[in-house]
């Protein structure tokens, strides 16, 4: 079989361990390499992923374009995209950044014709894939991809289209199994298994220190808590049996605070997957607490081996995957098919607890034993291997038809390059988009009678080629003479020969402004922030309370907002300037004026990220 695979993540590789993880260790150690993308999402995004969105950023910022190798044959990809996995804008933008990417990186380390796995359906992999030369392509079903949206009938096309596309698709659960094999008749329902190195050659796993000291009978959890996790099962669980303690390892994903002050309920918090079988060990009962509803009857637990590959009696809350493991394994996990039931069975175990036996424990260990990931990994790369080799043959015996589709993808290629430099190019020059992007840039408020003027003259250049000082200085006057104020305070944004300042100065002196009333300030500020700081304290000691302001008109939001933040005391009114030519709707600007625009947005984000506005 091929041994490279790029993998289509669902998750991110520093996400708590999960099928993913295994999976990309079992190949590396058959001999294989790994790209692993990190996940691209099934949904838009939302509040609550404001802190994952920086982690990508920071991710995204200590690797090589994206990539980063994290062990001998694993490398991480991650990649920026727009998060809104069903805009026809987005997906189109989303394919062709993250494909180019991905078969550069192809390219330099000579990773020809991989396997493609994907464990998301969506539309923009699917269409990354399809430009990828790879020799096989997996669609890995390991969750209900749909649980986290509001409107699943998208995902649900696409993900049909994906099962009936796809060369080999894995499920992990009976539920999926059924609804995949509507569309293809390469499907296998492969769960997931316990790892026999960390779970199974471990005789007696040590207890770990941070629980060595609590008292038995312990009822364990280990895993993630997640809205699938029952928290009111465990509340009436810990306080119908309140001589037990209930131990929680795992990461929290949803609120827990329920659960938080019960005396008899502990919370470890995530620890590492290595971990796990020492923790296990020192249960006395093993939970899977699911609710029982669509998406966990879709679920195949991935604990539920490694718990009883320790021996550990495990109880359960009634899920289909359960049902149909006790059928085949003589009822070996105790069941609760309601809350008063799954505390009924839990008493049970616990008065057995004396009376447990080798017996019990070596049978449960057995049953772990059929259910190693080795076994079930070793059928997915037999499966996997037989369809690369049909399809071989396949493609030898109509090398016609693959050639011409090599060539149709390399002219669709082409054209769609063409396609996206002449939007681009159409949507930069030829377009509102700058005239619009600038606009909100601009504050226009409506002039009112105040203590001052204040006049930051912006940065121009030494040989004055830049003359937006002239138009500050004539809207000066244009207030002073109209009688909004009678104070006029200036300030430059750049040292030069003769500042802007005082050339102002000597226009307004020139049409009629006493020298009495023009103030100048002397220092000349590195940024608007010191500006505002340096302008604020003079117009304090003049005891101005407010004051019309006058700027670029593109400086105009950022100025105001570092006043709101630094000079919060301070009236500040925004008048509008004598620069007619930012009032009507323009098809296209000109290049020097999208820079200035770009750089104002990027100043923006750079004096929020310093707290300055």
């Amino acid at each position: 079989m091929n041994n490279n695979f790029i993998i289509f993540s669902s998750i991110n590789w520093s996400t708590h361990w999960q099928i993913h993880h295994q999976l990309v260790n079992s190949i590396i150690d058959s001999g294989g390499k790994v790209l692993f993308v990190e996940n691209t999402g099934v949904r838009s995004p939302k509040v609550k992923d404001f802190k994952r969105i920086i982690d990508r950023i920071r991710s995204r910022m200590r690797s090589v374009h994206g990539f980063k190798g994290e062990m001998k044959g694993l490398t991480i990809y991650t990649p920026l995209f727009i998060p809104y996995p069903y805009s026809r804008l987005a997906i189109f933008f989303n394919i062709f950044f993250i494909s180019r990417a991905i078969n550069k990186w192809n390219r330099v380390v000579n990773f020809y014709r991989p396997v493609c796995l994907s464990f998301l359906p969506t539309p923009t992999v699917q269409k990354v894939i399809k430009e990828i030369d790879s020799s096989l392509v997996v669609y890995y079903c390991a969750d209900d991809m749909f649980r986290p949206l509001e409107n699943p009938n998208k995902l649900i096309k696409y993900e049909n289209r994906f099962f009936k596309e796809s060369d080999v698709v894995f499920t992990t659960s009976h539920k999926i199994y059924d609804k995949a094999s509507q569309f293809s008749d390469f499907v296998y329902n492969i769960p997931a298994g316990v790892d026999l190195i960390k779970f199974l050659s471990q005789e007696s796993p040590s207890i770990p220190e941070d629980i060595e000291h609590i008292a038995h009978p312990i009822i364990g959890y280990v895993g993630a808590i997640s809205d699938v996790f029952d928290q009111e099962l465990i509340l009436q669980l810990a306080v119908s049996l309140p001589d037990v303690t209930i131990i929680l390892v795992g990461p929290k994903y949803t609120d827990t605070s329920i659960l938080e002050n019960v005396k008899n309920i502990i919370f470890i918090g995530e620890r590492s997957h290595d971990f796990m079988p020492n923790y296990i060990n020192s249960f006395d009962i093993t939970l899977i607490p699911y609710i029982v509803n669509h998406t966990t009857n879709s679920v195949y637990p991935c604990k539920l081996n490694e718990y009883l590959s320790l021996g550990k009696p495990v109880l359960s809350t009634n899920l289909h995957e359960i049902e149909i493991f006790n059928n085949n394994n003589n009822n070996l996990v105790s069941v609760g098919v309601n809350a008063k039931d799954f505390i009924l069975e839990a008493r049970k175990i616990i008065e057995s607890l004396p009376e447990e036996t080798e017996e019990n424990r070596i049978k449960r260990i057995n049953v772990a034993r059929g259910n190693t990931w080795d076994k079930r990994f070793l059928e997915m790369s037999s499966i996997m291997s037989t369809r690369i080799k049909l399809k071989s043959k396949q493609t030898t015996k109509n090398w016609r038809k693959e050639l011409i589709n090599s060539y149709k993808k390399s002219k669709y290629s082409l054209i769609r390059k063409i396609i996206i430099t002449s939007v681009l190019y159409l949507l930069i020059f030829n377009s509102p988009i700058f005239w619009f992007l600038g606009e909100q840039l601009i504050v226009r408020d409506e002039p009112k009678k105040v203590d001052a003027i204040v006049v930051f003259s912006g940065d121009g250049h030494s040989d004055y080629q830049n003359l937006t000082y002239q138009k500050r200085a004539l809207d000066a006057i244009k207030y002073y003479k109209d009688g909004y104020a009678n104070k006029i305070f200036l300030s430059s944004g750049r040292e030069q020969t003769i500042s802007d300042v005082e050339l102002i100065k000597l226009y307004l002196i020139n049409r009629g402004v006493p020298l009495t009333f023009i103030h100048i300030l002397e220092k000349y500020p590195k940024s608007t922030y010191q500006n505002v700081r340096m302008v604020k304290k003079s117009l304090d000691i003049n005891n101005v309370d407010s004051a019309l302001f006058i700027t670029a008109p593109y400086h105009s939001k950022r100025a105001l907002l570092t006043w709101e933040k630094n000079a919060p005391n301070i009236d500040i009114v925004v008048v509008d300037t004598t620069d007619p030519s930012f009032s009507n709707v323009q098809w296209g600007v000109d290049f020097d004026r999208m820079k200035v625009i770009m750089y104002e947005y990027i100043a923006i984000a750079h004096n929020w990220l310093l707290g300055r506005i």
